[in-house]
């Protein structure tokens, strides 16, 4: 896939809430059609092997997926969006200490209703480490989200 980062991707702050707030990763930068986010490998992510758990995985490359389809401009509101179907590839395993660097970009469509979207996991020397693709549904109806804030004041003027 070898999704790499847009020259206008902004950098962010943006607080998840729930599940994806005790996975612990955060978003890097986002714009519509793309969000890098990153996540520092804990031992209570890992499974008995040591290794980072598969559904930590599955989780991240799936909720960049999410996140690359429903930005907003105004920042103010996100699209709902649910998961119809995901494919997940497993490439190396990641250890506690590593520090994941988690892309997703979704791929237009002439649906509008459906989407879908490609992600990937790197380790911190850039070593494939999943890889995922999905399709997507949007709902209808908007959530706000007011934990999302431009670090780049400049940028998104």
């Amino acid at each position: 896939m070898a999704i790499q980062r847009p020259a206008d991707a902004r950098p962010v702050a943006y607080r998840f809430k729930g599940f994806n707030e005790l996975i612990g990763h955060e978003v890097v930068a986002w714009r519509q059609g793309f969000v890098e986010m990153r996540l520092a490998v804990r031992a209570e992510l890992c499974n008995a092997n040591g290794l980072l758990h598969g559904g930590v995985l599955m989780t991240l490359l799936d909720g960049a997926s999410g996140l690359a389809c429903t930005f907003n401009d105004d920042a103010t509101v996100r699209r709902l969006s649910v998961t119809l179907a995901f494919t997940t590839q497993f490439i190396k395993a990641a250890r506690e200490g590593d520090t994941l660097a988690i892309l997703g970009a979704w791929r237009p469509s002439t649906s509008k209703s459906t989407f879908a979207c490609e992600t990937e996991i790197h380790d911190q020397t850039g070593d494939l480490i999943a890889t995922g693709a999905g399709t997507f549904r949007y709902l209808k109806g908007e959530r706000p989200d007011g934990t999302l804030t431009f670090l780049d004041q400049k940028a998104a003027d």
